[in-house]
């Protein structure tokens, strides 16, 4: 068996390298937890806010509206968990190698962490605390400035373990509420007929339709950007083929490629499984949606109420609390993970695009933190009680800007990996066609953006 040299001066096998557990056991001890991170985030606003207002507006069809655009979109975070694990790296540590003025990429990740993610803080935020004031005597600006205060100490003084616990624990207990849902108070089989292979698009239906679907393609299931925290998740706990790099060897060695393919099936296996359980979600949450709401989304005025009753078909009126609660963990749970994984991400990234490591990450990511909490908040405080418009909004613009993650994470494979770990022919094929509907998806967006806060404030009130 050959081997590589160590930086110490001896010599390192491939049955020297740490491999990632075989077994279902191992898998879940050791391995699983950043997808659900992942998930956290898009359960959020896209399955609380935009999935019961697109149901409620067009019943079943938006099951094959979201659909469309999980399809379309996994190939982004495919190429990114493929340099992900098969670098044992974070994608965004390349792309200072992107053709172009100097770390622009770079430099541009920074400001959607540390700018959009304030926005995408506020829209997420803003859901929460009008479910909150739904059930207390808080405004929805103070709910939020309490909530996001909350979670902003949070994760300030919190282990990432503690955090992974804490959301994964908010996602278990939504998820189970909602297929419970599903299987007791299935919609009525005259409104399933009627909109699930059909959509009306009669007049502002057809604006309506374009603006949810733009959104949904911003928000649902997150972002790309989020391809970039993932990595930083998993850096955080331990994942990937980081060894190569770390004994100073030679990833083209045909020795090490076992190696290498171990760790990404792994990181694969860990993303798809939070990818399907996020999917399952928005279709449970649009079936239940539609066995309440439809024909009649709530928008703005009657969201909190709206989604307190999207149970009480399957369980009865107790079950309006169950359902607040849990929307109410779920959009919280989204918030702390965006507060966490935004924070992070600038602290890491800043240093390169700057390239100067004399920076402090974990100064730079505390005053992140601060900066993210209290700009939301005084946003929150000027714009009042408008949840569904600024989900709208922000997803809007998300759809428009995130869409060079997508390329960026295919030139780093392609320029990193070793050849034997490149996109297959279908593959190739897939992410042209992916990346041609998610620019369609921007073209969308962007069309919405011209004249969204009127527009919007029209349709959700």
């Amino acid at each position: 068996m050959s081997s590589d040299p160590r930086s110490d001066g001896g010599t390192v096998s491939a049955a020297d390298l740490e491999y990632p557990s075989t077994d279902w056991v191992g898998f879940f001890k050791n391995h699983f937890g950043p997808s659900m991170l992942w998930a956290l985030i898009s359960i959020g606003g896209s399955h609380i806010v935009l999935g019961p207002e697109m149901a409620a507006t067009f019943g079943l069809f938006a099951i094959w509206v979201f659909a469309f655009i999980y399809l379309a979109k996994y190939g982004a975070w495919e190429l990114g968990i493929r340099y992900n694990y098969g670098a044992g790296g974070n994608p965004v540590e390349a792309y200072d190698q992107l053709p172009g003025p100097n770390n622009w990429m770079q430099w541009f990740t920074v400001f959607v962490f540390g700018v959009l993610y304030v926005a995408i803080t506020g829209a997420v935020g803003m859901s929460t605390a009008a479910l909150v004031a739904a059930l207390t005597p808080l405004s929805v600006p103070i709910a939020f400035v309490l909530l996001v205060g909350g979670a902003g100490l949070l994760v300030f003084y919190a282990r990432y373990s503690l955090l992974e616990k804490i959301l994964i624990g908010f996602t278990a207990m939504l998820g189970t509420l909602l297929v419970l849902g599903v299987t007791v108070g299935p919609p009525p089989s005259d409104v399933a007929t009627q909109t699930l292979f059909s959509l009306n698009l009669s007049g502002d239906r057809t604006i309506a339709f374009v603006a949810l679907f733009a959104a949904a393609a911003g928000f649902a299931p997150t972002g790309f950007s989020t391809s970039v925290l993932i990595g930083s998740w998993s850096m955080a706990k331990g994942q990937g083929a980081k060894q190569l790099a770390e004994y100073d060897l030679d990833p083209e060695n045909e020795t090490y490629h076992e190696y290498i393919r171990a760790w990404i099936a792994t990181g694969r296996l860990d993303f798809n499984i939070g990818y399907a359980l996020s999917f399952l979600l928005i279709v449970a949450m649009i079936t239940l949606s539609v066995n309440v709401l439809y024909p009649e989304p709530p928008g703005d005025a009657n969201f909190a109420l709206a989604v307190g009753q999207i149970l009480s078909e399957s369980f009865g009126p107790w079950s309006f609390w169950a359902m607040m609660l849990g929307a109410i963990a779920a959009l919280y749970s989204t918030v702390i993970t965006l507060l966490d994984g935004a924070s992070r991400a600038v602290g890491d990234i800043l240093p390169m695009a700057a390239e100067n490591e004399d920076l402090d990450s974990d100064r730079i990511r505390r005053i992140v933190l601060v900066l993210m909490v209290v700009v939301s908040s005084l946003t929150v405080l000027a714009l009042g009680n408008i949840p569904v418009t600024f989900v709208v909004f922000v997803a809007a613009l998300l759809a428009v800007t995130e869409i060079v993650f997508y390329p960026a994470n295919w030139y780093v494979v392609k320029k990193n990996l070793p050849e034997a770990f490149h996109p297959s022919r279908a593959w190739t094929v897939y992410y042209v066609f992916s990346l041609l509907a998610v620019l369609a998806f921007g073209v969308m967006g962007a069309a919405v953006r011209l004249e969204l806060v009127p527009q919007l404030v029209r349709l959700f009130t």
